[in-house]
């Protein structure tokens, strides 16, 4: 869903979404890790809640507020799909002005075109951060937030909520800390039950001389 500058003002916008929103869908379905196919006929949907804050500080979007939900990941152990619950607080700042969101053009020392370059602009390649924002209340998550640049007149709603999803994300989902994964010979779940990879007589080139005796 496409919310254009124009329409964002200082007055704060609030808005709610749930899974009848097909962008809505859509954009969580791009932070599974598995792919799940969708029926549209099917009455039984993904709940997901998604309440958005919108207002407009000295040129900047600020985009604040929460979603629920749950993604389909796979577990690191066992590589079966399990569902993760997800409620992250979403926070974040817009603008198109790309000195402020600290994207510098790069120019050559002594403008010879020749050798190092380097980031020329108010910040020098780096983008403001919240803790700089002059507005007390612009981030109500208390975190040092860089500025995103916007190459658009508009801001992506979906690409929001997908990336926000994303970063809740596990560096190593498991489905239970429990979890016993899978036997490295067989395959086998371990959490369904033992395999019988124990009770099987290994065979290597050495087996016929563990009867030898010296």
């Amino acid at each position: 869903m496409k919310i254009f500058l124009k329409e964002i003002t200082d007055q704060e916008t609030e808005l709610d979404f749930t899974q009848e929103d097909l962008w809505v869908t859509q954009a969580v379905l791009r932070a599974d890790e598995r792919e799940v196919q969708v029926d549209s006929s099917s009455p039984t949907k993904r709940p997901v809640h998604a309440h958005l804050s919108l207002r407009i500080v000295d040129e900047v979007v600020v985009i604040s507020g929460k979603i629920e939900t749950y993604l389909n990941l796979i577990c690191s152990r066992c590589a079966n799909t399990f569902h993760h619950t997800c409620n992250p607080e979403i926070a974040g700042l817009f603008c198109k002005d790309p000195v402020m969101a600290g994207i510098a053009h790069l120019q050559s020392q002594n403008n010879d075109h020749r050798g190092p370059r380097r980031p020329v602009g108010q910040n020098q390649g780096f983008a403001r951060h919240a803790h700089n924002f002059d507005e007390d209340d612009a981030v109500n998550s208390g975190k040092d937030l860089d500025i995103t640049y916007l190459s658009h007149d508009y801001i992506d709603l979906g690409d929001v909520l997908t990336e926000q999803l994303q970063l809740q994300i596990p560096f190593q989902p498991l489905c239970k800390e429990t979890c016993q994964g899978i036997c490295s010979q067989c395959g086998t779940d371990l959490n369904l039950g033992r395999c019988a990879c124990a009770k099987i007589k290994k065979s290597h080139p050495f087996s016929v001389l563990k009867d030898f005796k010296i």
